[in-house]
């Protein structure tokens, strides 16, 4: 046991890449299947739980969803040619591709 005071922190790098919660396929590959899975609430924490976690999450998540569906229904999103050359992934704090490539077309109004 640690001092009194100490600061614990969960390690969510190790847990969102931990292939006994995201496997059996590798976890930094898309797999679709494996979001139909229940799984524990902390499987996934991106901003953090409980009482301190980041003050900003609903707003974020309104804000996206509201700009989603904006550009949804003002565009068409569709793949592009070069799309799967963008996919390469990139590791730093979080991980993430080095470039999505889509082709948008103007729906019609």
């Amino acid at each position: 046991m640690g001092p009194t005071g100490s600061i614990i922190q969960a390690d969510a790098y190790s847990i969102h890449q931990n292939i006994d919660l995201w496997g059996p396929e590798d976890p930094n590959e898309f797999v679709h299947e494996r979001y139909m899975i229940k799984r524990h609430l902390l499987a996934y924490m991106p901003f953090g739980v409980g009482p301190r976690n980041c003050i900003g999450m609903k707003f974020a998540l309104m804000e996206l969803k509201m700009a989603l569906a904006n550009i949804l229904h003002r565009y068409t999103i569709l793949p592009s040619e070069k799309l799967e050359q963008g996919m390469k992934r990139r590791e730093t704090t979080i991980l993430s591709p080095e470039a999505i490539y889509i082709r948008i077309e103007k729906r019609s109004e």
